[in-house]
């Protein structure tokens, strides 16, 4: 087969692939629909490539379709950052988030001072990326099964649009979207700091600056801490708040 040829069979048909797995099941899970997927696949390519190839083959013709470049929504889960989760969702957990909340305030509150604002974004918070992101995946939710599931199976949920059998409900409804929120919360808040990070080091080398754009990033830090932290439920909040007091 052709790149070309395969490339306009799998578009062509691929969509159909949904409607007849639909046909085909009476029953059972997205293993299943898996399973039929397979089936319905090497069947397709064996009857409209017009191709004679016998089963001990089809592997390889089912190989070949699978490294085809197509349009794939992937969820792209957080990368492992190290964080035991054994405080997970506990006030114990969520202090330290609070308490760099706090240092990227009074860094905001100490411009025009860039030395300052230095000295608190570099001594107060974590330096590199993934100690960053740690401190917030120690206290955040957990990477459900069902969302390893959608991820590592993205090709197949896109093309049957989270068909789970007749019946039932999309395999996509009931994510949990807090976790989503709170990975989208975490990372909005790193890059902004990052970009703190690299305009003060360009106001030190040119004292003359405007400090506008800092004072930007800044703030679009604290709001990124702000939308994580509404996202914790409030009586975690208000313990956490007591343990920085005491």
């Amino acid at each position: 087969l052709t790149y070309s040829l395969i490339t306009l069979t799998v578009l062509t048909f691929y969509t159909e692939l949904a409607e007849l797995i639909k046909g085909k099941m009476r029953g059972g899970s997205m293993l299943t629909l898996a399973l039929a997927l397979l089936d319905l696949t090497l069947a397709l390519a064996l009857d409209k490539t017009h191709y004679l190839v016998q089963r001990r083959s089809a592997l390889n013709v089912f190989a070949t379709f699978v490294i085809v470049p197509v349009p794939v929504v992937a969820r792209n889960l957080p990368e492992e950052t190290g964080a035991s989760g054994n405080q997970r969702g506990l006030s114990s957990a969520l202090v330290p988030i609070v308490q760099m909340r706090e240092s990227i305030d009074r860094a905001r509150k100490s411009i025009p001072d860039i030395t300052q604002v230095q000295s608190i974004l570099h001594d107060d918070l974590p330096k590199s990326e993934r100690d960053f992101k740690r401190t917030f995946d120690e206290f955040s939710d957990a990477v459900s099964y069902k969302q390893r599931f959608l991820d590592s199976n993205a090709f197949l949920v896109y093309y049957t649009k989270g068909y789970d059998g007749p019946n039932r409900p999309s395999i996509e409804q009931d994510v949990n979207l807090r976790q989503t929120n709170q990975y989208g919360a975490r990372n909005d808040a790193w890059n902004a700091l990052d970009d703190a990070r690299a305009e003060v080091t360009y106001l030190l080398e040119n004292s003359d600056s405007d400090t506008a754009d800092l004072q930007k990033y800044l703030a679009s830090t604290v709001a990124a801490f702000d939308t994580y932290l509404s996202l914790v439920p409030q009586e975690v909040l208000a313990e956490a708040n007591q343990l920085l007091l005491r």
